[in-house]
């Protein structure tokens, strides 16, 4: 692919030919989308940064309850935008027109919805929300609201990813009846949560109360900055943390959304602290094919055969089909065609003794798929290419909130069926584990007051 295809491919010709012609090259202003950011953390920055590579897109606000942040992401905006600590504050702003939301977790669903019924657009980071009864309530308010949300699950945005979904959803390997995805970390030495804060309360540039929002409790110190992470209250682990891109590209490529059973086991058996599994394997039963989800924190060897040696470990999706295995991660992906093993008419019969390994004489084999492999792709300014063509347009995202929705409603499960330690049955229609109350309130979740979604 010649680097025009490629600019082509991902929708970014504009943005880069703004930066080579100047200022002036820069979308009218009357084409231009007013976006707010909330949340200037990590994941907030990074979108931001991608947002801005849009010439069609200016960053008009800016909001973040911790003041280092909204100095920081201001900064970036070039000391431009309106900043606020309260995100209903920008969402009462004439000129933001859709919202970007990387807050923590707890906090997606409940701002996508206040969002919608504010008029905006939103750009909503993944997990599509803290729960599964939030996520259909943000399904409905966007629908009831005819706005346009899209989950930041960018894969669906890189052109490997999408061909890789096409070669499954058109038979290039056959009948899949068998998925995985897997994420798995070498042993570290030091410990992954975050240290604890000094203690004391929230320092004077926090709005630690509004942090929490509809989340329980928790003291500052045992929570901030990043110990959230070892909480369920705040956090889903690394099952709807990375999940939420991997499960999202097997429900996609095989046009599938809730199971009809869920089983886990997991242990803490190096981390100790907190409550999220460091070992964790999940079953999903679906009417044609199995999932599995594998999660470890103490060896990176892949089931690709991936030692795993880098940051991430080991990671990424197989579709085993009838004719083939398709694996493929951010990097890339990679077809290995299934062999049949055949008879050759033209072989004459030989002796026993004449074979020196355990395998017949006389066979070949043959192939119904040819091998293929492919690389990275540009996904991150792609998807917020995407979202902002569907704000315009007014026709669904590529990674639409429904779609986010069922990737974080298997997700979830998987935690709910490790959490009770038993295996739980799905009512996808009903959205509801089958006969089982105390699944169920983990499956409406629990808020603090006054911080309860509308609609619970």
């Amino acid at each position: 692919m010649n680097r025009r295809q490629l600019l082509k491919g991902v929708g970014l010709t504009a943005a880069l030919g703004s930066a080579a012609g100047g200022q002036g090259a820069r979308a009218a202003a009357n084409d231009r989308v007013g976006l707010g950011v909330i949340g200037c953390g990590g994941q907030g920055t990074w979108d931001q940064k991608a947002f801005m590579t849009l010439p069609d897109v200016e960053i008009v606000a800016l909001c973040d309850v911790y003041q280092p942040n909204l100095e920081k992401n201001l900064q970036l905006a070039g000391g431009k935008a309106r900043t606020y600590h309260d995100y209903r504050r920008l969402l009462e702003d004439r000129d933001v027109q859709a919202v970007l939301i990387a807050t923590p977790e707890h906090w997606h669903a409940y701002m996508t919805i206040d969002a919608c019924e504010a008029g905006k657009d939103v750009y909503c980071e993944k997990p599509a929300s803290h729960n599964i009864r939030d996520g259909r309530l943000a399904v409905e308010a966007a629908r009831r609201s005819n706005r346009i949300v899209q989950v930041g699950s960018q894969q669906r945005s890189g052109s490997h990813f999408q061909r890789a979904v096409k070669y499954v959803q058109d038979g290039r390997i056959g009948d899949v009846h068998y998925a995985m995805c897997w994420g798995h970390a070498a042993p570290r030495e030091e410990q992954p949560e975050a240290a604890p804060s000094a203690g004391g309360p929230p320092p004077a540039d926090l709005d630690y109360e509004l942090w929490l929002g509809p989340a329980a409790y928790r003291p500052y110190a045992e929570v901030w900055p990043r110990n959230r992470n070892r909480f369920w209250d705040y956090y889903g682990g690394y099952l709807t943390e990375w999940g939420a891109h991997l499960t999202d590209i097997v429900l996609w490529g095989l046009k599938a959304q809730g199971p009809r059973t869920v089983q886990a086991a997991g242990a803490q058996f190096r981390y100790k602290s907190g409550e999220m599994p460091d070992t964790l394997q999940v079953l999903y039963e679906y009417p044609e094919f199995i999932f599995q989800f594998s999660v470890l924190s103490h060896n990176s060897w892949g089931p690709n055969g991936d030692p795993g040696a880098g940051r991430w470990g080991s990671y990424g999706i197989q579709f085993h089909g009838t004719k083939g295995t398709l694996f493929v991660d951010r990097a890339g992906f990679r077809l290995s065609p299934q062999f049949t093993r055949r008879p050759d008419p033209n072989h004459p019969p030989r002796p026993n003794e004449w074979h020196h390994d355990d395998r017949e004489l006389g066979y070949y084999y043959t192939a119904e798929t040819a091998p293929e492999y492919a690389d990275a792709s540009l996904e991150l300014p792609a998807h917020a290419r995407n979202f902002i063509d569907s704000v315009k347009s007014r026709k669904r995202p590529v990674a639409d909130i429904e779609d986010g929705h069922y990737t974080n409603t298997v997700n979830r499960l998987g935690n709910i069926a490790y959490r009770l330690r038993r295996k739980v049955r799905w009512d996808a229609a009903q959205e509801q584990v089958v006969d089982d109350p105390e699944a169920n309130r983990l499956v409406a979740g629990t808020y603090r007051a006054p911080w309860v979604p509308k609609g619970l």
